[in-house]
C-alpha cells in the first residue's frame, strides 16, 4: 500500500523531486484540537496544478485567492454585498476541489489536543517548544519521511508550511536535531528545512488550506455523516495521523525532572536566546551544536537538553 502512495512518484532515470503543502485549522469547540493538512505531488505536476488553480479562481464569480476563513464566514473576497451566498459559495469550492483531485495528490493529516498540550506540556516546556503547531509541524515531517521510507524506493520531500510567526526561527534553530530522532533513511527522504510562506505565494498552501478547514468542520460536527466536501478532498489515498495524550504526557513528565526550565520560558528570555543564537550561525558556528567541553548528555534528551545547554552557555545561567 505505501509502494502505492510514494512509489510511483520514482522516474526511471531519476528521483522526482516532491513537494507537501501544508496549512493548519483549529478548533475552539471540544479539546481545541490542531489539525495540519496538506496535499504532497511531484514537483511538476504543482506547476500544472498552479496554472489550473489559477485559471478556476479567476473564472466567474471570480476570487484573487481563496481564504478558508473568508470563504466560511462571508467576508472579505465571499462577502454577501458581493452577490455571495450559499449555493455560489458551495459550487466555487467544488469547482476548486475538482482541480485537485484531477492532479491526484496524496493528502494528509495529523491532529493534536490542544487543550492537553497546554495543561499538561506547556507549563513545563521552554517558550518555542510550548506551541502545538512547532509539534505537530516536526511530527509531520517524520511521519511522511517515514513513509516514504517503508516503500523501498528514495525521494526527496521539500515541506511548505503556511507562515506561522517565530516558528519558521525555531524550526530552523534546532531542525536537525529534531530530525535525529529517525532513522537515516527517513532523514534521506527529506529536502532541508521546511519553508514558511504565504499562501498569496504559494497556491498549494490554498488547496491545503481548503483541506485543513473541512477535516476541521467534520471533526466538530460529531454525530453527522462525513462532510461530502471532506470526502471530495481527501482523495483517493489519505494518510491519518494523530499525537497521542500518552506521548504528550510522557513528554511533559521527562521536562518536569529537568533542570533550568525556567530560564528559557518567558517571551524575553526566548528572544535573547535566539537573538545569541543567530550571532553564532552568522561566523559559521551550528549553535544547537554548542556543548559544555566533558559534558554528556543522554539521547533522551534530544532536542530539549540542547535548548537548556544552549541557554546555559549563550545567557550565561
Amino acid at each position: 500500500m505505501l509502494a502505492a502512495l510514494f512509489g510511483w512518484y520514482r522516474t526511471k532515470k531519476s528521483l522526482a523531486f516532491l513537494r507537501a503543502f501544508i496549512d493548519d485549522s483549529g478548533s475552539e469547540k471540544g479539546d481545541r484540537r490542531l489539525f495540519l493538512a496538506g496535499y504532497l505531488n511531484r514537483a511538476d505536476k504543482w506547476a500544472l496544478f498552479a496554472d489550473a488553480w489559477k485559471e478556476e479562481l479567476r473564472a466567474a464569480p471570480s476570487i484573487d485567492y481563496l481564504h478558508m476563513v473568508e470563504a466560511g464566514n462571508f467576508r472579505g473576497q465571499f462577502h454577501r454585498k458581493l452577490g455571495w451566498n450559499e449555493e455560489k459559495r458551495a459550487e466555487k469550492l467544488r469547482s476548486l476541489a475538482r482541480v485537485i483531485r484531477h492532479f491526484d495528490p496524496i493528502s494528509f493529516q495529523i491532529s493534536i489536543d490542544r487543550n492537553h498540550f497546554y495543561e499538561v506540556l506547556a507549563p513545563v516546556s521552554p517558550r518555542g517548544l510550548a506551541n502545538p503547531y512547532f509539534t505537530s509541524c516536526s511530527a509531520l515531517i517524520a511521519k511522511l519521511a517515514q513513509q516514504g521510507e517503508t516503500t523501498g524506493t528514495k525521494g526527496k520531500i521539500e515541506f511548505i508550511f503556511d507562515s506561522q510567526e517565530g516558528v519558521d526561527d525555531d524550526m530552523d534553530m534546532f531542525f536537525d536535531d529534531m530530525m535525529q530522532g529517525i532513522s537515516k533513511k527517513a532523514r534521506s527522504w527529506i529536502a532541508g528545512r521546511p519553508l514558511f510562506r504565504s499562501d498569496r505565494e504559494f497556491d498549494g498552501l490554498q488547496a491545503a488550506d481548503l483541506l485543513a478547514w473541512h477535516i476541521r468542520r467534520e471533526h466538530e460536527e460529531v454525530g453527522f455523516p462525513n462532510m461530502p466536501m471532506a470526502e471530495l478532498l481527501r482523495g483517493n489515498n489519505h494518510i491519518v495521523s494523530e499525537i497521542p495524550n500518552s506521548y504528550i504526557d510522557a513528554w511533559a513528565e521527562h521536562h518536569r525532572q529537568q533542570p533550568g526550565i525556567s530560564s528559557v520560558q518567558s517571551k524575553t528570555q526566548w528572544r535573547n536566546l535566539k537573538s545569541e543564537a543567530r550571532k553564532l550561525r552568522s561566523v559559521g558556528i551550528n549553535p544547537a551544536r554548542v556543548t559544555k567541553p566533558g559534558v554528556y548528555y543522554p539521547d533522551s534528551w534530544g532536542i530539549f537538553g540542547r535548548v537548556l545547554e544552549l541557554a546555559r552557555r549563550l545567557l550565561g545561567r
